[in-house]
């Protein structure tokens, strides 16, 4: 198991010590040359980047793993390293207070974002921490399941940088953007986003009460990554809110095991739940025919009925206020006359 103290502590003590000193000399050397770059293209003045006039009372935060932040005044060049942590905090401030976005934001299959992200000049592929302090971010926003070690070298840099839930249940992600609003100073908007979320789920709520038990129907995800989907996967939960059986669950595969063809057909779902959005090499349309002819799942309930359903994917992976989008869509297709 990975070390996560070493999230929690600023000790200076032993062999780590020594490390951390040997990153904060490296560093110190890049920034010193971002420094005398700076001045230099200045005549000799040294500029920081303007910031809006906010409220400079501070205010202290304590993030998911316990860890005390003091912030001098609300975040204005905020960096998360996700792509779904970047949607939380443009559904709860201006897209101006962010300096830089996950590399999919622009991307309208993937993201809940792009319509915004063009007015944040900056995307991040690969996160690593010289290109993260080039961008001066006042604050960086890193799930609980980001690099140990990426984190740490920030701090060491003097970055505050505030660890928040990874979800993976619908609980989570709004203990997620409690968390988020509270870090960036906004939890007045926090409170605004969770009370929508809370009033589309009551909506789907009472419609899927209307179903009884004997017309639940069971779906497997097909899903961009081999292994997902399982019990305690954040898409597990999202069945129960839809009033859907989550076949590979109900099957026993835990959240990173891979659904086999052989798991399907002992399933033998009443429909399957296919990739909309043609990510990288994935081409949606012939996973949806190979599936259609393949000869070892002509037997499986979801094929011979045409049951071989796409949910926009943009909601469908996201870990954010929009995860509701994405039930409703699971209820629909399941339940085609609970449509809106």
């Amino acid at each position: 198991m990975p070390n996560h103290s070493r999230l929690l502590s600023h000790s200076w003590a032993g062999e780590g010590a020594k490390n951390r000193c040997s990153r904060l000399a490296a560093w110190l050397v890049v920034l010193l040359g971002m420094l005398l770059a700076a001045g230099c293209s200045g005549g000799g003045q040294l500029t920081s980047p303007p910031v809006a006039a906010v409220a400079t009372a501070g205010y202290q935060v304590t993030d998911t793993q316990g860890n005390v932040l003091r912030l001098p005044q609300k975040p204005q060049r905020i960096i998360t390293l996700s792509l779904s942590s970047d949607e939380i905090v443009l559904g709860l401030t201006q897209p101006e207070r962010v300096v830089a976005l996950h590399y999919l934001a622009d991307d309208p299959g993937i993201s809940t974002i792009a319509a915004e992200a063009g007015r944040v000049p900056v995307r991040l592929q690969e996160y690593n921490a010289e290109q993260i302090l080039s961008l001066q971010p006042d604050l960086v926003i890193a799930p609980d399941w980001s690099r140990i070690e990426l984190i740490q070298t920030l701090r060491d840099m003097g970055i505050p940088v505030f660890v928040s839930k990874g979800p993976s249940s619908v609980a989570e992600v709004k203990q997620a953007i409690r968390e988020i609003s509270q870090a960036i100073g906004e939890e007045a908007a926090g409170s605004r986003l969770l009370a929508s979320m809370e009033a589309e789920l009551a909506g789907i709520a009472a419609k899927v009460r209307t179903i009884p038990p004997e017309r639940r129907q069971t779906l497997v995800l097909i899903s961009h990554m081999a292994a997902y989907g399982g019990k305690g996967s954040l898409f597990d939960d999202m069945c129960g809110y839809a009033g859907v059986i989550n076949g590979a669950a109900a099957a026993g595969l835990g959240k990173n095991d891979v659904l086999a063809k052989e798991a399907i057909i002992r399933i033998n779902p009443d429909l399957m739940l296919l990739p909309s959005w043609n990510g990288g090499e994935l081409n949606a349309a012939k996973v949806k025919t190979d599936l259609a002819n393949d000869p070892a799942l002509q037997t499986v309930k979801a094929i011979r009925t045409g049951r071989l359903e796409q949910v926009p994917d943009l909601y469908l992976y996201c870990a954010s206020q929009d995860i509701v989008h994405a039930i409703r869509d699971i209820m629909q297709a399941a339940y085609p006359e609970q449509g809106d």
